[in-house]
């Protein structure tokens, strides 16, 4: 049975997170600036304070530490997008996240099971037909296109690997929700940034990425 772990991690995104949410809400940057960090250094704690190694994550499985490289890419994003100068650079580091969990979830001893990654492709794919016929004629400038093409593909991927390596995941619910949970709210911050100026952005988009988080960093408990 699939335990959730409250642990130093957990409870610092969980303060910091409603704090970064309204200084979205009231546009204080100040506090984006404080509270954001504090909220990614929460799941990036959580995720050593899971290690079986402890803060030597280095020392890790090799699965532990693509994890935790995942999510310190996730972080570095969080803080490059703070600026609407950083998003290119943030997408990128996201884009490196993704793919270093895709890496991840391919690691488990039991690999992938077809049966599950072709319905996971199925779904994925007709998740982004739909978003792709509404999203892409709002980006004007093609190099960004082109790179939301590739950021589609890769988070699909995510979603695909985390699915397929489900039966041999050492806490399979973990894994695949977080993915889910990691994968939605790259919708929300599309939205912000390409359809609608809108604070449900936030007041969605932002628990479900940090409540992923959280779940993948708990997946170092194995």
């Amino acid at each position: 049975m699939e335990t959730f772990v409250v642990n130093n991690g957990v409870k610092l995104t969980g303060v910091a997170l409603p704090l970064l949410l309204i200084s979205e809400h009231h546009r204080v940057r100040t506090g984006t600036w404080i509270f954001k960090p504090l909220a990614s250094a929460g799941f990036l704690l959580s995720a050593m304070a899971n290690n079986p190694t402890g803060r030597d994550v280095m020392a890790s499985s090799p699965y532990g530490k693509s994890v935790f490289l995942g999510l310190a890419l996730g972080a570095i994003g969080d803080v490059l997008l703070i600026p609407k100068s950083g998003f290119l650079a943030g997408l990128g580091s996201f884009l490196l996240g993704h793919l270093t969990l895709v890496y991840a979830f391919t690691l488990h001893d039991g690999g992938m099971d077809m049966k599950l990654a072709t319905t996971a492709l199925a779904a994925t794919s007709v998740t982004a037909g739909i978003v792709g016929r509404w999203l892409l004629p709002k980006i004007k400038d093609p190099i960004m296109r082109r790179a939301v093409l590739v950021y589609m593909t890769v988070i699909s991927g995510m979603v695909i690997t985390a699915s397929a390596s489900y039966p041999s995941a050492k806490l399979p619910r973990h894994q695949l929700i977080g993915a889910l949970m990691f994968y939605l709210s790259d919708l929300f911050v599309a939205r912000e940034e390409f359809s609608g100026k809108s604070r449900w952005n936030q007041w969605i988009g932002l628990p479900l990425y940090y409540g992923g988080q959280i779940l993948l960093a708990g997946t170092l408990q194995h």
